[in-house]
C-alpha cells in the first residue's frame, strides 16, 4: 500500500510539474522534480507552524482590543483569537506551504521561498497569500 502510495504521489508531482511550465521544467530537468518532492513537505510544514503562529497572534490581539482591552476582554479574547488564529492560519499557511513548494519548487528548486522560508523572522509570513507569488504570474 505504501508503495502504490508513494509512486502515485510521484507521478502526480512529476505530471504536475510538466504541466504548471513544460518548458521551464524541461529546461531544469529532474531537479524540478526533485524540488517540488522536496519542497511540498517542508513547505507544508514550515507554512503550517509559520502561518499558524502568526494568525494566532495577530488574532489573539485584535481580539482582546475588540472586546474592549481591561483584563475581562483579554481574559476572553486571547485564548479566543489564540485557538481561532493557530486554526485558521495552520490550515491555510499549509496550503501556501504546499502551492509554494509546488510552484517554487519547479521554478527555483531548492530555494528559500520554495519551503517557505522567506522572511526577516518567524511570524514574518502572510498564510492568506496563497497565489500572490511572482512565479504564478
Amino acid at each position: 500500500m505504501k508503495k502504490l502510495l508513494v509512486s502515485t504521489l510521484s507521478l502526480a508531482i512529476a505530471l504536475s510539474t510538466t504541466a504548471l511550465n513544460p518548458a521551464h521544467a524541461a529546461k531544469k530537468g529532474i531537479l524540478s522534480f526533485f524540488g517540488a518532492a522536496i519542497g511540498m513537505p517542508i513547505g507544508l510544514v514550515s507554512g503550517l507552524v509559520r502561518g499558524s503562529l502568526n494568525k494566532g497572534f495577530k488574532y489573539a490581539d485584535s481580539f482582546s482590543e475588540g472586546l474592549g482591552g481591561n483584563f475581562a476582554s483579554k481574559a476572553v479574547g486571547i485564548p479566543t483569537g489564540l485557538v481561532t488564529g493557530l486554526v485558521a492560519g495552520g490550515v491555510t499557511g499549509a496550503t501556501r506551504g504546499l502551492v509554494d513548494g509546488l510552484v517554487v519548487g519547479v521554478e527555483d528548486p531548492f530555494s528559500v521561498e520554495s519551503a517557505s522560508l522567506q522572511g526577516d523572522d518567524l511570524l514574518d509570513y502572510d498564510p492568506y497569500a496563497v497565489f500572490e507569488s511572482e512565479h504564478l504570474i
